[in-house]
C-alpha cells in the first residue's frame, strides 16, 4: 500500500493496495466520513494529527500522515508507515465505508498480523462494534487476543486432519465438552478441541 491515487473508488481491491483511491472515493462522496476516519485514528495513535492528499503530479496524489506531540511535528509519506499503521488506516476506511455507504461485507484474513499485542483487542472490538447493527464481517485469526474478543456464538472452529480430508467447520458453541470460555486458548494450544 503506497497511498498514491490516480482516481477515486468506492470498491477497494482485495489487498488494499488502492487505499489512496479508496480514501479519495469515500471523502469525495461522503465528506462527513472524515470525522469517522479521524476519530478512529486518534483513538489508536495518540500523536496522530491529520492527513493530507498532496498533489504530486497532473493526476497523482500522495497521502501524507502528520503526527504531533509536545509541539513537535512529523510528516510521514503513507508508504513509509509501518504495516501496522497502514492496517489502522485500512480499518478506519472499513469503519467509514460501513457507516456511510454500508451495509458492507468485509472479509479480513488475519487483520492482527502486523499489530502489537497491546492494540489487537482494541482493533478487533472496533471492527466488531461497527458491524453489530449494519453489515457483516468475517475475520480469520490464529492470534489468542483476537480470538478472545469474539463469543462462542459467532466463532467458528475450522479443523483439518490432513490435506486429503475436507476441512470441518463448527461453531464453538456447538462443540460438546469444550469446557469454559476461559479455557478456549489453552484448549486450542493443547489440541483439546475435536470435531
Amino acid at each position: 500500500m503506497t497511498g498514491n491515487s490516480h482516481s477515486e473508488t468506492l470498491e477497494p481491491k482485495r489487498d488494499g493496495s488502492d487505499i489512496g483511491e479508496w480514501l479519495c472515493g469515500i471523502l469525495g462522496r461522503y465528506p462527513a466520513s472524515y470525522r469517522e476516519i479521524d476519530k478512529y485514528l486518534r483513538e489508536i495513535m495518540e500523536d496522530f494529527q491529520d492527513f493530507v492528499n498532496e498533489i504530486i503530479g497532473k493526476e497523482l496524489k500522495s497521502l501524507v500522515v502528520r503526527f504531533e506531540k509536545n509541539k513537535a511535528t512529523l510528516n510521514v509519506d503513507f508508504q513509509d508507515l509501518s504495516d501496522g499503521e497502514k492496517c489502522f488506516f485500512l480499518c478506519a476506511l472499513v469503519l467509514a465505508a460501513n457507516k456511510f455507504y454500508g451495509p458492507i461485507f468485509c472479509f479480513w484474513d488475519e487483520p492482527d498480523n502486523y499489530l502489537s499485542l497491546s492494540i489487537v483487542g482494541h482493533f478487533m472490538i472496533s471492527l466488531q462494534r461497527s458491524f453489530i447493527k449494519n453489515g457483516q464481517i468475517l475475520v480469520t485469526s490464529h492470534n489468542p487476543e483476537a480470538i478472545r474478543k469474539f463469543s462462542d456464538e459467532n466463532t467458528f472452529f475450522l479443523d483439518k486432519k490432513s490435506h486429503l480430508e475436507p476441512t470441518l467447520i463448527r461453531l464453538l458453541s456447538e462443540i460438546p465438552g469444550r469446557g469454559d470460555r476461559v479455557d478456549l486458548i489453552n484448549d486450542l494450544i493443547c489440541g483439546d478441541i475435536e470435531l
